[in-house]
């Protein structure tokens, strides 16, 4: 449109403020696909792997054009089974009133770690020993392999960093 009206269409897709409206619009038209998705009794499943899997395969399966790229996947269907709730973290951990917690919550996160754990090896359908902690950080480590910045670059993004 912007060329249509012979405006200069500046590339914001080459800020991080940029790439940080697409990823939280993103997020938002997740969850409130997965409320829509709740309230007509369907069950859904937030994909953030998509992202990671492998980009370009991913690019070229959805045929998606320079300037996009996938932040999260989302499927959503009738469910074959209602799986066990799984544990959240303490409230005391997620909510911080008037400003961020900054005292040490390393004894709430083992709790929760511990309970993730009993979840983990007692839960219905496949069993495992895993723990939060453990699980969390071997994500990262593998997160950490994935070179984004080069695929976002063959994505058509040139990200500055001033």
């Amino acid at each position: 449109m912007a060329k249509a009206k012979e405006l200069d269409f500046p590339r914001i897709q080459d800020k991080m403020d940029g790439v940080m409206i697409g990823l939280i619009d993103a997020a938002l038209a997740m969850q409130n696909a997965v409320v829509a998705a709740q309230s007509l009794g369907l069950g859904s499943c937030c994909i953030g792997y998509a992202r990671t899997a492998d980009p370009a395969r991913v690019a070229e399966v959805l045929q998606l054009p320079k300037g996009v790229f996938v932040a999260c996947g989302l499927s959503i269907g009738y469910p074959r089974e209602i799986p066990d709730l799984k544990p959240k973290q303490p409230l005391s951990v997620l909510i911080h009133k008037n400003h961020y917690r900054t005292d040490d919550m390393t004894e709430e996160l083992l709790t929760y770690d511990r309970l993730i754990c009993e979840y983990n090896g007692c839960r219905a359908g496949v069993k495992t020993d895993n723990d939060w902690c453990a699980h969390m950080l071997d994500y990262y480590r593998e997160a950490l392999k994935y070179d984004m910045e080069g695929y976002l670059k063959a994505q058509g993004f040139n990200l500055e960093y001033k």
